[in-house]
């Protein structure tokens, strides 16, 4: 029960967050504050995974009274890991919702689930064998890769049968094309916009690429490899918030 709570907790929390970002965007730079609850969730996270690693590994090679310690305590490496993990998966996590159907959205709570469950599972078992916090390091990386791979998968079908080129792109120069894209901003203008205006004029690229090349079917699938992408980030996401989660729920309880 212990790990189905968890596991729910954290699907359920992130899509709301994400869903929230989603419904406000369009009204107020303020919907950023939903995405940095869920950026510091991901950074917490993973700071509690790199700083028990380095703290693991220094007790065995530095011994405690040494004046290194101080020095040595891995903050600054924990700091700048986190800090990419989270401009690598916020930014893309965020636009990718803003663009997602509904059978996408559903797909990517079963994979969090799923993501989140399995970690846990999986690190229960290795407990069994490694000491902490080696239990939960050896099962971070195979879990998100067990359930992205073919929820990536899953994804990428979806989007690949599911989006559809519009009339307007078949005879658009490219130009024309990337001022489409702009075209769906949201009326309102702020920095939060101008950000997104970047991932619009990708999007419209994108299209118009595939219009040009409809002839070469193949070749139009590379354009949906994004979604692909999505799937083991929203993993990795998973598994980061799964034990930010799992370190507090026991406080809490």
């Amino acid at each position: 029960m212990r790990n189905l709570s968890i596991s729910l907790a954290t699907s359920l929390l992130s899509g709301l967050l994400l869903y929230l970002w989603r419904l406000s965007y369009a009204f107020s730079d303020l919907a950023v504050l939903w995405l940095l609850l869920l950026a510091a969730m991901i950074f917490l996270g993973n700071w509690s995974l790199v700083i028990d690693h380095w703290l693991a590994e220094r007790g065995i090679v530095l011994k405690p009274e040494s004046w290194l310690s101080r020095w040595l305590s891995g903050r600054i490496l924990a700091f700048f890991s986190s800090t990419l993990l989270v401009g690598a998966l916020v930014p893309f996590l965020a636009w990718q919702v803003l663009n997602m159907s509904a059978a996408e959205a559903a797909v990517l709570l079963g994979l969090v689930f799923s993501t989140a469950w399995l970690f846990l599972w999986a690190r229960g078992f290795v407990g069994r064998h490694f000491m902490p916090p080696f239990d939960r390091i050896l099962t971070l990386g195979p879990s998100a890769w067990l359930v992205g791979l073919p929820f990536a998968i899953v994804l990428f079908l979806i989007s690949w049968r599911t989006t559809s080129v519009p009339l307007s792109m078949l005879d658009a120069t490219f130009s024309e094309a990337v001022r489409l894209g702009f075209d769906a901003l949201p009326e309102r203008r702020g920095w939060i916009a101008e950000v997104l205006a970047f991932g619009y004029a990708f999007k419209a690229a994108k299209l118009w690429l595939v219009a040009q090349l409809r002839d070469y079917p193949l070749v139009a699938l590379l354009f949906n490899l994004d979604a692909a992408l999505f799937g083991f980030l929203a993993a990795r996401s998973g598994v980061v918030v799964t034990n930010f989660i799992d370190t507090h729920y026991d406080r809490e309880a």
